[in-house]
Parts: structure tokens; sequence; C-alpha cells
């Protein structure tokens, strides 16, 4: 009996101990209380979460769009481009250019599939690799790619409108 007992008490402790250093990990993501944090891969009807909705739909209606660089962006032709956006659900300044950025691409008609939104933590290391392999210093990143090969950046903010900094980047390159 006293046998059955030890040999239940060491399964009890390596379970225990496997529990432990199971669940911690090296990185702490800083996330504050109640705050959802999407990291990896995205799609853009992530923002129609309830987690995000309530600041990204009136963003998105309240953003005035430049029409004149719209008419611009609408006659090139957008084949061979692709845009790739690292951002973070917790940042202030991703906060106030997704909405613009995306309701910029539906006016336009640029296709879904040509745009990649990864979504970062606040140390922009997760998903891992992400700061190095695209040098990311700042979030919103948008990488601007003509036929594979980038073509310039927008980062954090526009310079002037985010479809003014567009057709800056495209004008040259796009027909």
């Amino acid at each position: 009996m006293e046998k059955i007992f030890w040999v239940h008490r060491i399964i009890l402790i390596t379970v225990i101990i496997g529990f432990v250093f199971g669940c911690s990990s090296t990185k702490k993501v800083a996330v504050k209380p109640n705050e959802h944090m999407e990291i990896g891969w995205t799609p853009s009807t992530i923002f129609k979460a309830p987690s995000y909705a309530a600041w990204f739909d009136t963003a998105y209606s309240n953003y005035q769009l430049h029409e004149e660089k719209i008419d611009q962006l609408k006659k090139m032709t957008m084949d061979s481009v692709r845009i790739l956006v690292v951002y973070g659900t917790w940042c202030s300044d991703s906060k106030r250019e997704m909405p613009r950025f995306l309701k910029i691409m539906d006016a336009i008609g640029f296709p879904q599939d040509h745009i990649t939104l990864i979504a970062v933590d606040r140390t922009m290391e997760l998903p891992p690799g992400i700061k190095k392999e695209y040098g990311i210093t700042n979030v919103p990143t948008f990488i601007v790619s003509y036929r594979g090969m980038e073509m310039g950046r927008i980062i954090e903010s526009p310079k002037t409108l985010l479809e003014g900094d567009l057709v800056e980047l495209l004008v040259p390159l796009v027909p």
C-alpha cells in the first residue's frame, strides 16, 4: 500500500512539473487587462469581430477619401502590385491607419488576395522572425511591392494622405 502511495506521489509531482514548465515561455507578451491581441496572418474580416468593430467601423465610415487620389489609383493597373501590412491591434497608429487603408482598397477595388495582413505583438517579435525578416521598426508598416520587388514603405503614418503616398509610390511604375 505504501508503495502505491509513493508511485502516485511521483506521478503527481511529474505531472505538476511538466505542466509548469510546459506552459511557461521565455517570451512574455504584454497584454493589458481585457485586451484581445491578434498575432500572425489575419484576414481583413478580423475587424468585423466585436473586439475591433467599435473603433474600426467608426474610423472606416468617418474617413473622407481624397477623390482625386482615389481616381488616380483606380486608373492604375494593379495586377502586379502586392501590399504587405504589418500592424498591431494594440497600436493607436494601426487603429487610425487600418480603417483608412481598407477603405481606400475597397474604393479602388484592389484585389483582397493581393493584400497580406500580419498582426504583431507589442515587442514585434511574434510571429517569430517577422521584425527581422521585414525590417519592421514601427507599426503599421505598409510594404508596397511591384512584380515581387519592394517599391517603398509607409511607416507608422503617411507623409501626406495614405492614398497620396500610395500614388507617389506607384505612379512611376504602374501604367
